[in-house]
């Protein structure tokens, strides 16, 4: 009897330890965090992901005739992007799976907000700044 009571509380303690175990890799598993290289300059955006949880923004100042050029490809887990006008409407939604090489015509001068949100993600981000107006 004594031994099937001690025998009982080792195997309650050791799945005590391992649901502990399990709890701390879920929650580091879960926790925001980015792995890769960033870049936020005035007239470019550029994200290269090996791991990202969580929501990164940037702001460009825009000017009526720009061009967002874009480059965006999710290679794992979700990866959203989307483009806020000054006005707070969206002017580009996407997850990057299906088109990854586009453009975005800037049709009102302003501040435009740059918001990426990501779980598990891999896969990258270009955004550049194509001034029509200067190149004619």
């Amino acid at each position: 009897m004594k031994r099937a009571i001690k025998r009982s509380k080792a195997i309650i303690l050791i799945i005590v330890f391992v649901a502990i175990g399990l709890a701390a890799a879920f929650f580091r598993y879960n926790q925001e965090g980015f792995t890769g290289n960033r870049v936020k300059n005035p007239d470019s955006y550029l994200l290269e992901i090996e791991r990202m949880n969580g929501t990164d923004l940037h702001s460009l100042d825009l000017k009526t005739g720009d061009v967002l050029m874009i480059q965006f490809e999710t290679l794992k887990g979700s990866l959203y992007l989307e483009i806020k006008a000054p006005d707070g409407n969206t002017i580009y939604r996407g997850d990057g799976k299906e088109t990854t090489d586009f453009t975005v015509d800037i049709t009102e001068s302003g501040v435009y907000t740059i918001v990426v949100c990501a779980r598990h993600a891999k896969g990258s981000i270009q955004i550049d700044i194509k001034n029509e107006r200067l190149e004619q």
